[in-house]
């Protein structure tokens, strides 16, 4: 009887105890072989990078542009993908960020061209319109043979000079009155006043009217959702002279095609990782109490 009721007590121990702590130490393997999973993705994520920039850096590519980008790229990517991976609550979100971004590349490409064909010296100027640079001064001497008196003399037969002289001295009285520096420092100081007491709030909402606007002009044109807009308007400023600054390094035209050719394809490559990044994050296994 006794070696039965022991039988039957290890029995119970056996598929209570035992098995529960079986089931436990089982499901504590599979997390830790999931953790264990994640950590060594993100360490071999690191150290492709870190191999793939060390590569770019041993291995300079052919084209200077192409070098000028990678070093643009790698100072822009932290501020993008932070940008960029704040937006989660809807998938719009990413994709006005991605349009404005792209738009606001383009623009700048463009705005920089623009720069550079003005750029040129007054003597390219004048070449190209086929004036003579010394005909300038010339035209604005007064000839050697004309006295003051004659002048004068010319002024006077041409209309009546009391009638010049009160134009002149209405012309002279209206600049004064528009250089009034009394009335001027006066008018500061009460704008100066006037600043010091409104209250923090006040000058945050005016601040906040005032950059409302610029990233409406940032993003005329293209639709999308206003808050994908903003955080590309304030990513693009933080690593807008990036790209602008590289850009302006290079003179060499096949240098700045392939500079701009592949900055806005490389972008939206990024852009396009970010984007998987984010659809793709691991689901943790659910695991029961086992309480």
């Amino acid at each position: 009887m006794q070696d039965k009721q022991e039988k039957l007590l290890r029995e119970f121990i056996k598929r209570t105890f035992v098995s529960n702590l079986i089931k436990e130490q089982r499901e504590e393997h599979a997390v830790r072989m999931f953790v264990r999973s994640l950590i060594s993705e993100v360490q071999d994520e690191r150290t492709l990078s870190t191999l793939f920039e060390a590569k770019d850096m041993a291995n300079p590519h052919p084209n200077t542009g192409i070098n000028k980008l990678r070093d643009a790229i790698r100072k822009a990517k932290p501020s993008i993908k932070a940008k960029y991976q704040q937006l989660t609550t809807d998938g719009s979100q990413r994709e006005s960020f991605t349009n404005h971004f792209l738009t606001a590349m383009v623009r700048l490409f463009d705005e920089l061209d623009a720069l550079n064909a003005q750029g040129k010296e007054a003597e390219d100027v004048a070449k190209d319109f086929s004036i003579d640079k010394d005909s300038f001064d010339n035209d604005l001497s007064v000839p050697p043979d004309v006295s003051s008196d004659d002048m004068a003399k010319d002024i006077e037969d041409d209309g009546d000079l009391n009638s010049i002289l009160e134009a002149v001295d209405v012309d002279i009285q209206d600049d004064l009155e528009a250089n009034d520096v009394v009335s001027d420092e006066f008018e500061e100081k009460e704008n100066t006043e006037a600043e010091k007491s409104k209250t923090q709030v006040e000058k945050d909402f005016e601040k906040k009217s005032s950059m409302n606007q610029e990233r409406e002009k940032f993003g005329a044109g293209v639709e999308g959702d206003s808050t994908g807009r903003n955080q590309a308007f304030d990513a693009f400023n933080l690593v807008q002279s990036y790209f602008s600054d590289a850009y302006l390094d290079l003179n060499n035209p096949e240098d700045q095609e392939m500079y701009k050719k592949w900055g806005l394809y490389n972008i939206k490559l990024l852009l396009d990782k970010y984007e998987e990044e984010l659809s793709s994050n691991p689901v943790a296994p659910d695991i029961e109490n086992p309480a």
